[in-house]
């Protein structure tokens, strides 16, 4: 028998097909959740991991009845997803997050049940969310699988107090004692640098290519919003174009320290109060951009090893997750 594995975000989702816990075929769909926010309603997304999953069974010769289960994870549990479901609380390890799935039957498009992978959230359960604590509050959605692959693949040593730190829209950090999550601390990042570029000045000063960061801007660009605070950063990030100081791949390179700073910033307050024991830290991603965080990262905390991982071609961290929770069961 066969399974499908869908690994669903904001702007895309990819689909696998395994095989005796082997993945077999996969399959890209420009659709997420930002579809169904814009649209007004989830068709726009439930229609497109419909249309993948009907093209990856015709291509491989399939009918539905060969596929034993399909598995979801990512943003198909918020508001703009398949169905809103609540997220779990931490602590949380590859037991608690298979157990707490969400068995969920989809009648419209799949008519079938989808087993989706739920969310996971520092607010424990029926806790009140206050201004007071606030602060203390974050949550993920895709990461905590792949969290669970990183640790099945021993990326994240389950012996070793570990950082996950996932850039994207929202870098997130996520906390690792024993292979379990234990806390995050999560950062506004890539929709701030997207609304900078799109809608400030600096738009026409910057360039859109993924560049190869130069170490000494980008540390300039963190003591920069260091020393004078994020506006005034931006602004003199604007002022070498106007005076003519830097070429646009500098001003991208000091935009990276300021904003990427303030989330090194953030792990270094935690590991300093709260995660004492952390000694490494596992950055996902395969872009330029992603370097900024470990120049950051030997610049404020030298003492924790770091290391940037990328998943297979064809392969991703989530569908490790998947495998790993495939075989607990």
């Amino acid at each position: 028998m066969y399974q499908i594995y869908i690994d669903s975000g904001t702007s895309n989702s990819k689909l696998y097909l395994l095989k005796d816990m082997h993945s077999v075929d996969f399959m890209i769909a420009n659709v997420g959740t930002k579809d169904s926010a814009i649209s007004g309603s989830n068709d726009v997304l439930l229609s497109g991991l419909k249309a993948i999953y009907d093209g990856v069974l015709e291509r491989n010769n399939l009918l539905d009845k060969d596929i034993q289960s399909i598995w979801l994870s990512g943003m198909v549990t918020n508001p703009f997803g398949i169905i809103e479901v609540e997220h779990i609380s931490t602590p949380v390890d590859a037991k608690k997050l298979l157990e707490q799935r969400y068995i969920h039957y989809e009648e419209k498009y799949f008519h079938r049940e989808l087993n989706l992978i739920r969310g996971v959230k520092t607010a424990k359960r029926g806790q009140a969310v206050t201004m007071e604590n606030i602060d203390q509050m974050n949550n993920v959605r895709g990461e905590e699988i792949e969290v669970v692959g990183m640790v099945a693949r021993g990326i994240i040593p389950m012996n070793e107090d570990c950082v996950m730190v996932s850039p994207g829209s929202h870098t997130h950090l996520v906390f690792v004692k024993n292979g379990t999550i234990m806390d995050i601390a999560s950062n506004f990042t890539g929709e701030l640098n997207y609304a900078i570029k799109k809608d400030t000045i600096l738009g026409g000063e910057l360039t859109d290519e993924d560049i190869v960061l130069i170490k000494e801007y980008v540390l300039q660009g963190y003591q920069m919003v260091k020393t004078y605070g994020l506006a005034r950063a931006l602004y003199i990030v604007h002022a070498t174009k106007v005076f003519g100081v830097c070429e646009n791949e500098v001003r991208n390179c000091l935009l990276s320290g300021i904003i990427s700073g303030g989330v090194i910033d953030m792990l270094k307050y935690k590991v300093d109060r709260e995660w004492n024991g952390v000694k490494r830290a596992v950055i996902i991603g395969g872009k330029n951009y992603i370097e900024a965080y470990r120049i950051l990262m030997k610049h404020i905390l030298p003492e924790i090893e770091t290391e940037i991982v990328c998943s297979k071609a064809g392969e991703s961290f989530g569908l490790y997750g998947y495998l790993a929770l495939a075989e607990i069961l």
